[in-house]
């Protein structure tokens, strides 16, 4: 049976069958109903079906969450069910029918995740897709089996694919955080834009700061970077609202844009784009003095940074204590705090993919993917966004197995060349420093950390739409 009409007839039963169906409609994404029982819809049932990638009760709607095939799935509902098909709907029409929550900090924490993981979803199949072709250039180039030339076109194209993903970022990350806030996805995309345009990146290493209508500014280069575009488009909503509610209407088609403009061009040089930096500078200068602390106080110091690591890569404000260390640790031709946190970290996501693999019912694709692009060729993002950032306890898994990994590497003082990234391949010579006793404890640590997130996944992480 052909799948979307698989995925109709399962539907059709878990809501009820057609007599439970007051109506139904669909929008670019889901299917939405109308019940006359809500008693006799079975929800466990529903989010069991391979092609269901989750529900929602919205005011008096019940909601199923089927992606980009939403209408054929609706096609074949309306014929088995013998039902009347119906225009699709705007998706804005759910706007203000949830119930508002009571602020605390729970709620708060639990609205920015969901703000980041919807924003990152979309973009999930692309980072993979791309991850495994800059797999492929990196195993058989000049750094691992060495089968073709780093100027050959091939591996040149294994880079430009990758490349165009993560160089652009802001650029699509803008896209679908405007649709997450209601806002035209065109102003998110502009907000990308504008802080990695090239007339602004070429002045990175030729002036310290750019003058934004008469307003220093730090000059950096925010390629692959997400938070600055994240923190921007949700200011942006606010700066529409407000301009809208305040200019007339027959002049705000001219001046509601010119005032967003500048308003945004502020905040996203000044405040949005920069404020990884600032954070991570602050957490630069705490932990790079504890490293250099007492054994009992340094080896804290490493189980709180390690655990830390995979949140501080996903809002990038790891960048100034990789710089740091890599000063400190190119006099001494090996580093022994920052690095070691990395490399735990980094194989805390690897083994979360791997568990993932055993895990994941409908995406196991995704899951595989991003341990093969990890695993073999350090390439962490796949894994920090499709498996990882998939719901709070996967996060929970990914601090605790990392902090574990910071605790074994500071028992264990161990210590670490510079290297760029970390894959499998790589480990021995990342560890090959000093003595025998560092290489073999190492790879204890890092083997540890794997199994403990694996398992991890496999038995605590909750995920209702994997």
């Amino acid at each position: 049976m052909d799948k979307n009409k698989n995925i109709a007839k399962e539907v059709l039963v878990g809501i009820g069958g057609k007599e439970n169906i007051k109506s139904v409609f669909h929008c670019a994404t889901r299917l939405r109903f109308q019940i006359n029982d809500f008693t006799k819809v079975d929800q466990e049932q529903l989010k069991k079906i391979d092609g269901v990638l989750g529900i929602k009760k919205v005011g008096s709607s019940f909601q199923i969450i089927i992606g980009p095939n939403v209408n054929i799935v609706y096609d074949n509902l309306c014929e088995l069910a013998e039902l009347s098909k119906e225009t699709e709907i705007n998706e804005n029409l759910d706007q203000g029918l949830t119930e508002k929550k009571k602020f605390s900090v729970k709620n708060g924490f639990s609205n920015i995740l969901t703000y980041i993981m919807n924003s990152m979803a979309p973009i999930i199949p692309v980072l993979i897709g791309v991850s495994i072709w800059k797999t492929v250039g990196v195993l058989f180039g000049p750094t691992m089996l060495n089968m073709i030339s780093e100027k050959s076109d091939f591996y040149i194209m294994c880079s430009f694919l990758f490349s165009a993903l993560f160089y652009f970022l802001p650029v699509f990350i803008g896209y679908t955080a405007a649709k997450q806030m209601k806002v035209d996805p065109v102003w998110g995309m502009f907000l990308g834009s504008l802080i990695i345009v090239p007339e602004f990146v070429k002045l990175v290493g030729t002036t310290q700061d750019f003058a934004v209508f008469g307003i220093p500014a730090p000059v950096a280069n925010y390629s692959q970077q997400f938070l600055p575009v994240l923190i921007g488009v949700w200011i942006l909503k606010y700066v529409l609202k407000g301009l809208n509610k305040v200019i007339p209407t027959v002049v705000s088609s001219l001046f509601v844009p010119i005032l967003t403009v500048a308003i945004m061009t502020v905040i996203m040089f000044v405040v949005s784009a920069p404020i990884g930096s600032y954070i991570g500078q602050i957490f630069s200068a705490a932990f790079m003095y504890l490293g250099s602390a007492a054994p009992p106080i340094r080896i804290i110091s490493m189980v709180i940074l390690a655990g830390l690591i995979p949140l501080m890569i996903l809002f990038g404000v790891h960048v100034a204590i990789y710089v740091a260390a890599l000063a400190a640790g190119a006099a001494m031709g090996y580093e022994a705090f920052f690095f070691l946190c990395m490399v735990v970290a980094s194989f805390s996501l690897y083994g979360m993919s791997f568990g993932a693999m055993f895990r994941f019912k409908k995406n196991k694709g995704v899951a595989t993917g991003a341990f093969i692009s990890g695993f073999f060729a350090g390439i962490t993002e796949p894994s920090l966004y499709g498996v990882t950032l998939k719901s709070k306890s996967s996060i929970a898994v990914a601090i605790f197995s990392s902090a574990v990994g910071g605790l074994l590497a500071g028992i264990f003082s161990l210590k670490c060349s510079l290297l760029a990234s970390v894959s499998i391949l790589s480990l021995l010579p990342f560890f090959t420093v000093d003595t025998t006793s560092n290489l073999v404890f190492g790879l204890i640590s890092t083997a540890v950390v794997f199994i403990i997130a694996a398992l991890g996944v496999i038995f605590f992480a909750k995920y209702e739409d994997a």
